[in-house]
């Protein structure tokens, strides 16, 4: 099995590539629809490293799956923690000649150390947008600094105080997104992270916007109980720049949401990362919960949700197992017949 945490040095460098210029709407697809995604967006400048990863070949070995893998609420739990009974499987899986993939909308400096040293053999991150193969990226996309300087002067506006932008070089956080962490007791304080959190308010941005000063692969945000824009509101006024799929902040906000690069999602990585490791796309899997794992839960040749995930991830999937909690994971693997 192939080690990604040797990745780290490459993985977080400063030699990215150029950034998307992208207009958008904020759709809704289907399994049938899945083809029809708007490619056209992504430019053809974004960072693309032909990987020659020493897991791939012409052709994937007969048998072997590539399983995509979801963090939050799926490989872990919401106070982080991976069940034995998931790393057992996980462990077990590989060793049945399956390869596996974290699939996560977290940038990849927003993984903790331990969870990389679990041994995937990649890792897509920031919700599609960034894929690394044995300390390779094979392709990196980044959102233009206008839609981030338009998507900052939307929060503001409308008092929209907690958002955050990830990228390669950290996390760049309001100041009312900070006060949540610090008040919550996030895992986000533990020193492993403390260098890579960077308040928007405190940035020295030498006189340029915040668009030109930053690079960012996603957006997120969540407004205050009370505040009147809704998510309808926001996807609608940002869909020139993001197509917005629903947060993870449903327990204490209305409007929350991540925003992505138009045409960039789960499923597009999923997709792509097939093609380069020579697998059909009847041979992917695809374990999730959330709402940014719609995507990779369409394009998956077998899909799962987790039985703590929303309902429209449960509707959308092939099977629907136990919470994570629940040893929800585990069990998932041992019905798909991985280990």
């Amino acid at each position: 099995m192939s080690d990604i945490s040797d990745a780290n040095g490459m993985n977080r460098r400063d030699d990215m590539g150029s950034r998307d210029c992208v207009n958008c709407m904020c759709g809704k697809g289907d399994r049938d629809s899945k083809d029809s995604r708007n490619r056209s967006n992504v430019s053809p400048d974004d960072r693309q490293v032909s990987a020659e990863p020493r897991i791939s070949g012409q052709h994937a070995p007969t048998g072997s799956k590539l399983v995509f893998i979801d963090i939050d609420g799926t490989l872990a739990d919401e106070h982080h923690h991976v069940p034995q009974s998931a790393v057992d499987a996980c462990r077990q899986a590989q060793r049945n000649g399956h390869l596996l993939f974290i699939c996560t909308g977290r940038s990849l400096m927003k993984i903790e150390q331990s969870i990389l040293d679990l041994g995937f053999d990649g890792v897509v991150s920031v919700a599609g947008a960034r894929a690394d193969i044995n300390g390779r990226t094979l392709f990196e996309h980044l959102i233009s600094p206008e839609a981030i300087d338009a998507a900052t002067a939307y929060f503001r506006e409308h008092d929209i105080r907690n958002y955050q932008w990830q990228g390669p070089d950290g996390m760049y956080v309001s100041r009312g997104y900070m006060q949540y962490l610090q008040a919550k007791g996030s895992a986000w304080k533990d020193p492993q992270f403390a260098s890579r959190w960077h308040v928007i308010e405190e940035l020295d941005t030498h006189g340029q916007s915040l668009g030109a000063s930053i690079r960012a692969s996603k957006g997120s945000y969540f407004a205050d109980r009370g505040n009147p824009t809704s998510f309808e509101d926001t996807c609608k006024a940002l869909s020139r720049w993001f197509s917005a799929v629903p947060g993870t902040y449903g327990k204490i906000s209305d409007n929350h949401g991540e925003l992505l690069i138009p045409g960039v999602d789960k499923g597009t990585a999923v997709e792509q990362v097939a093609r380069t490791l020579g697998y059909s796309i009847s041979d992917t899997i695809a374990l999730g919960d959330g709402g940014n794992d719609m995507a990779m839960i369409l394009a998956a040749g077998t899909s799962v949700a987790m039985g703590n995930g929303i309902e429209e991830i449960k509707q959308a999937a092939d099977m629907v197992t136990d919470s994570v909690e629940d040893d929800g994971f585990a069990h998932a693997f041992s019905r798909l017949g991985l280990i």
